[in-house]
């Protein structure tokens, strides 16, 4: 068919001498037979029977949207499939970049993992677990417990220092702390629970900013590397350079605020001076006290290892 007969199409359908199958028929069979005319001879195909099957599906719509008013049919037609092969080129960016972006996550997080694992240090895991079956203890009698142990014991600093460690403090830590205060230790497992659980608020908001942290990372690596691969010979290359420029140095701005945050103590996952002197029946100021002891106590140590390392 040529397009002085496609022209006649739509006539040819509204004096019912083809039916609208049999139109959709004949215009999917000169697209086939005259592809070069749509510029389909750029692409293979598997990308042009795409674009047919298209047309087909759209069948119905095609012929409801001409107006003979605005041109003949083949101009229409031509349009038509030049927009269509646009928002195939689009779907097919958009199921590229998809697949670019999951197979940078998953580089990335090899990377980190490979990381981690390097940096691992294993003589710092416990080798076991304490032994440690829970038994129901009454809350009065581990109130009078603690109490008598703060009453009775000067130096309450390493108490003070496992409730206040209690999200990090290990099974080997615990054991260590009752034989200094000779307690059992079914007396301080509920009281570190206790002050874990205190915490447990500040933990969930720690790990949205540890989200949005690893979010900003791989973004600022991800335009990063996306400068890196940026040619001169791309389209608007100039202004997807800038573009990309921003949007890594915004992400790695986010980045380090928020590393510089965590490392400033943001969202510390300790009880609050209160909660720890609630339990011991002691004031706010001597928790205090004994945290400023234990910290002068750990510099003085720090500076002496300095003046004599072994």
């Amino acid at each position: 068919m040529k397009s002085f007969n496609l022209n006649l199409l739509p006539e040819q359908l509204q004096n019912g001498s083809i039916t609208r199958k049999e139109a959709v028929n004949q215009i999917c069979s000169f697209i086939s037979k005259n592809y070069p005319v749509f510029g389909l001879q750029k692409y293979d195909e598997d990308f042009r029977s795409d674009l047919i099957l298209k047309v087909i599906e759209r069948g119905d719509h095609l012929l409801d949207l001409y107006m003979p008013e605005h041109g003949n049919f083949f101009c229409f037609l031509h349009t038509y499939v030049t927009s269509l092969i646009n928002t195939k080129l689009k779907s097919l960016y958009k199921e590229s970049l998809t697949r670019k972006i999951r197979y940078e996550e998953y580089l990335l997080d090899t990377e980190e993992k490979m990381l981690k694992y390097q940096k691992l240090d294993y003589s710092t895991i416990e080798s076991k677990k304490f032994p440690y079956a829970p038994d129901k203890i009454p809350a009065e009698e581990l109130s009078k417990t603690l109490r008598s142990i703060a009453e009775t014991k000067t130096d309450k600093k390493l108490l003070v220092l496992a409730l206040k460690s209690s999200f990090y403090i290990t099974d080997d830590q615990i054991q260590k702390v009752c034989e200094v205060y000779k307690i059992q230790p079914s007396f301080l497992y509920p009281v570190i629970q206790f002050c874990k659980n205190s915490v447990l608020k500040r933990k969930n908001h720690r790990d949205i900013f540890q989200e949005r942290r690893n979010f900003a990372y791989y973004h600022h690596k991800r335009y990063k590397r996306m400068l890196e691969s940026l040619s001169d010979e791309t389209v608007n290359a100039d202004i997807k350079r800038l573009k990309f420029k921003f949007l890594e140095e915004r992400h790695r701005s986010n980045w380090k605020k928020l590393n510089e945050s965590f490392e400033k103590g943001l969202l510390n996952l300790r009880p609050t001076n209160k909660t720890i002197a609630d339990l011991l029946g002691i004031c706010e100021r001597q928790v205090t006290y004994c945290l400023n002891c234990a910290r002068k106590d750990a510099e003085k140590m720090e500076a002496e290892s300095k003046k004599n390392p072994q």
